[in-house]
């Protein structure tokens, strides 16, 4: 019995991998960007006060908390515009009549259209991101893709999308879990064919490791875009009838998922280098998942340990960067990078302020080397000066 669902999931993975070759190969040549994320993308369900005296307070309550998004409408344009905030626009709010109004607007983040659809649904959605692009160049259409239903190949194709938006609930035994690396990396090279950004929605109610691990590794292969089911992150107090309840005249403001708002926080420093660098190199460490390897003996840049995850990335001015992720979510590690004669200097993001912090790379019988202790499932950001001749 456990040789026949051996071979029934060999062969399932055998096809979606052969659909990525087949179909999705990423071309060697240079491919026109047709759209570019503002920032990498942090959204959320806001609960705004009845009383629109308490906005301010609530959107600046958002923004210091790390995320730059929120599912709303058009009622929410001016306080967001306001605060540096962006409104993700759904149901009524997105029309084909309000489109060339708000093409212009630097608050809305794009139009949100349908969630989880069947293939036979992508010739209509071709049409409707056609018109839409075509009344706002500059604000994608929104549709989010099932991972696990592997269709978002002949969505890409058909629907010809701003930005490739899907979701994958891999924490939970019944949603696929081995594929996780797998669709990332289908998802990253769609998106560098196509030119276009990646998001993903991820569960919210993962444990905190998890879900630290779910966004530095999305990261590290090149996506630019997070939204969470649940989404409801920010509210207030209110009494029976749906009225703030201030304390000390002040609005009583919490977070539901401060683990989240937390790593938030960490990626809005991290934002202005990752959104404007391009995913160059993906590599793994033992054990492998079915569609990672090990960079190369001879690559710049290697990492020794088990669990860890390199994601290398090229900045639009040419520095290197790398996103290194423990991808161990229930202990500390180790990573000893091994660096070549290239390398001059490493510098480590402070997630706290970010700040930079230069490391000191050892030297050991002509390996340069550095050691960095990584909390379970978290992140680190370095940038790296290399002088090559």
């Amino acid at each position: 019995m456990n040789c026949i669902r051996g071979s029934f999931f060999f062969l399932s993975v055998f096809s979606i991998v052969s659909g990525l070759c087949a179909e999705e190969e990423v071309n060697s040549k240079e491919v026109k960007i047709r759209y570019k994320m503002p920032s990498i993308v942090m959204t959320a369900h806001v609960d705004w006060p009845k009383d629109l005296n308490h906005w301010d307070t609530m959107a600046k309550f958002v923004v210091s908390n790390g995320f730059n998004v929120v599912e709303g409408g058009v009622e929410h344009l001016d306080v967001c515009r306001k605060h540096g905030l962006m409104v993700r626009l759904g149901g009524d709010q997105a029309t084909l009549d309000l489109a060339p109004k708000l093409k212009n607007d630097p608050a809305v983040f794009g139009y949100f259209i349908s969630d989880r659809r069947r293939r036979d649904s992508f010739p209509a959605f071709a049409n409707i991101a056609k018109i839409f692009e075509k009344a706002d160049p500059n604000h994608p259409t929104i549709f989010i893709n099932r991972a696990n239903w592997n269709e978002f190949g002949d969505f890409t194709k058909q629907v010809n999308p701003m930005l490739l938006d899907f979701y994958h609930y891999h924490a939970m035994p019944r949603r696929h879990p081995e594929r996780y690396y797998l669709y990332l990396l289908m998802f990253r090279d769609l998106g560098h064919k196509n030119g276009i950004p990646v998001m993903r929605c991820t569960s919210s109610s993962s444990p905190p490791t998890v879900l630290r691990h779910t966004i530095y590794s999305s990261l590290a292969y090149g996506v630019t875009g997070f939204h969470f089911w649940v989404p409801w992150i920010f509210a207030h107090a209110k009494d029976n009838e749906g009225n703030a309840v201030l304390k000390d005249g002040k609005l009583d403001m919490y977070i539901t998922l401060p683990h989240l708002t937390e790593v938030a926080k960490e990626v809005k420093y991290m934002s202005p280098y990752l959104s404007n660098s391009r995913s160059v190199d993906i590599y793994h460490t033992d054990p492998l998942p079915i569609s990672g390897g090990k960079s190369p003996e001879d690559h710049w840049c290697r990492v020794n340990g088990t669990n860890f995850l390199l994601g290398i990335f090229k900045e639009d001015g040419g520095k290197d960067l790398i996103l290194i992720t423990n991808k161990n979510t229930g202990q500390k590690q180790t990573a000893k990078m091994l660096f070549d004669s290239t390398v001059k200097e490493v510098a480590k993001m402070n997630k706290k302020n970010g700040e930079w912090l230069n490391l000191t790379v050892n030297s050991d019988q002509n390996k340069r080397f550095l050691e960095l202790e990584m909390d379970p499932g978290d992140g680190d950001l370095l940038k790296v000066t290399r002088e090559i001749k």
